[in-house]
Parts: structure tokens; C-alpha cells; sequence
């Protein structure tokens, strides 16, 4: 398995009665003119946490422009128990 270092987790939404989502500033080398990179819906994505590393498959994405003009994305994860053991600040890899 090879992966690609997508984003770090800066918001992380846990509410357990929407959708299991994540947001974060995508990796600089990403294209902003040319999105196709971000054709991974119902993929996995490898996401590294203290606790260990854990597969979750994407749902949805979301992407918007920050302030400065750098690319932000949102990633809807669909429901999986290893949820919970996601921090800001973990590194979401791509899996190619």
C-alpha cells in the first residue's frame, strides 16, 4: 500500500447524530487549478493518530478556499468505531 500525505486534521466534528467529519488545509503540493487529486469518494483514506493508524472510507468532499487562498478540505467519513480515536493535529493520508 502506498500513500500520499493529504492534510493534518484541524477541525474534527463529532457529533454523533450528523455525518463523521474532519477538515484540514491540504498538502501545498496539491494543485489548486486542477482538483482530480480529490477523486477518492468511497475510498479509503489512512489516517495516523497517537493511537495507531486507522482506515476510514470517505463519504463526501467538500473543498473551500481559505483566506489566504489556500485549499481546505472536508472529508465526511462514513460511521466507524476507531471515530472517536482521532485528535487535531493527526495526518490524513491518501491512498494510492
Amino acid at each position: 500500500m502506498t500513500t500520499e500525505f493529504l492534510m493534518k486534521v484541524d477541525i474534527i466534528f463529532k457529533d454523533d447524530k450528523k455525518d463523521k467529519r474532519i477538515v484540514g488545509g491540504a498538502n501545498s503540493k496539491y494543485p489548486i487549478e486542477d482538483l482530480s487529486w480529490l477523486n477518492f469518494i468511497d475510498k479509503d483514506v489512512m489516517i495516523k493518530t497517537k493511537s495507531g493508524d486507522f482506515l476510514f472510507t470517505v463519504k463526501k468532499i467538500d473543498i473551500f478556499t481559505s483566506i489566504s487562498g489556500l485549499l481546505n478540505i472536508g472529508l465526511t467519513l462514513y460511521d466507524n468505531t476507531n471515530f472517536n480515536h482521532l485528535n487535531i493535529g493527526d495526518k490524513v493520508y491518501k491512498i494510492t
